[in-house]
């Protein structure tokens, strides 16, 4: 009777039913393999952002609590100066053509100043 079982429909459609499922389950995980696998490649993209990110925040901050930031900063926004240091202020003068605006404003009168400044320009 073993003979006839092994040799049976039967038992030929067990195995093919058992090898189908093997297969099935087969495909899944391998599929799931590779799921996992390209997660696993773009989260050591993400790590690897992170650190370069983390690198250059950390050379600003090296940047921001450097001495020369320090006192480049308080001399341009708060004016201040080193010991030994003098200040020279370079002023763009217009004092000649203030000078002239002044003189012939005094010798024009108000009407004359609103019809040269409505209609001459």
């Amino acid at each position: 009777m073993k003979n006839n079982f092994f040799e049976s429909k039967y038992f030929i459609w067990c195995l093919i039913v058992i090898f189908g499922l093997v297969l099935i389950s087969l495909g899944r995980e391998s599929y799931r393999y590779f799921q996992t696998s390209e997660e696993i490649i773009n989260l050591e993209k993400k790590i690897n952002d992170f650190k370069k990110e983390n690198e250059e925040l950390f050379r600003i901050k090296e940047t921001f609590n450097s001495q020369e930031f320090l006192e480049d900063e308080a001399r341009r926004k708060l004016n201040m100066v080193k010991e030994g240091e003098s200040v020279i202020i370079v002023a763009e003068s217009n004092e000649p053509f203030l000078n002239e605006l002044k003189v012939q404003t005094k010798t024009m009168s108000n009407l004359k100043l609103w019809l040269k400044y409505f209609f001459e320009k």
